[in-house]
């Protein structure tokens, strides 16, 4: 069976990654369903996949340059429909918020298992659901060390330290953590 070893990049300031396997024959949705868990959201809000422009010479994207968009109503189309032509996708989720998520297909790898495996991981934290952006998510990851700081951003944000240890990654998972692909 074939597979594709995924990066997932939150498109913020604070350096917030992750790195899959996951079977090739998923569709859409299950992609989205595999990132809202990695990345803590709770599906409340309309999601997207676009697949961005090459800029001309092949090594970079423009994210202004949308080519295709796979909307949550297109979900059952299969993610090698587009892996076959394409690279990277952006996953956007909540237009109100507008998180972004770069999908950066890495390789085309033999893979057994019908569940998403996390090979790697950079970033404690995940952005949450109806917090207003990536800005105020950098906001208070850079307030982490600082007590009184993050005291103040917190409170800013009408959020508490119970809504920051719902964020951590590393309380659900860890390098070699198995996530269920759903039907």
């Amino acid at each position: 069976m074939k597979g594709y070893e995924l990066a997932l990049i939150l498109y913020s300031e604070t350096e917030t990654w992750r790195e899959i396997k996951i079977p090739k024959n998923i569709n859409f949705k299950q992609l989205h369903s595999v990132i809202q868990k990695l990345f803590g959201f709770e599906n409340y809000h309309d999601w997207q996949f676009k697949v961005p422009a090459e800029i001309e010479g092949g090594e970079a994207i423009d994210l202004t340059n949308i080519i295709k968009t796979v909307s949550s109503e297109e979900s059952k189309i299969s993610i090698d429909d587009i892996f076959d032509e394409y690279d990277v996708l952006v996953y956007e989720y909540d237009f109100g918020d507008s998180w972004e998520i770069i999908v950066n297909k890495k390789s085309e790898i033999e893979y057994k298992y019908k569940t998403a495996l996390i090979t790697d991981y950079c970033g404690k934290y995940n952005p949450m659901d109806d917090l207003g952006g990536f800005m105020i998510f950098d906001e208070i990851i850079e307030s982490i060390n600082d007590k009184e700081e993050l005291d103040y951003v917190l409170d800013e944000y009408n959020l508490s330290r119970g809504d920051l240890s719902k964020m951590d990654f590393e309380k659900k998972y860890k390098k070699g953590s198995r996530i269920k692909i759903n039907k």
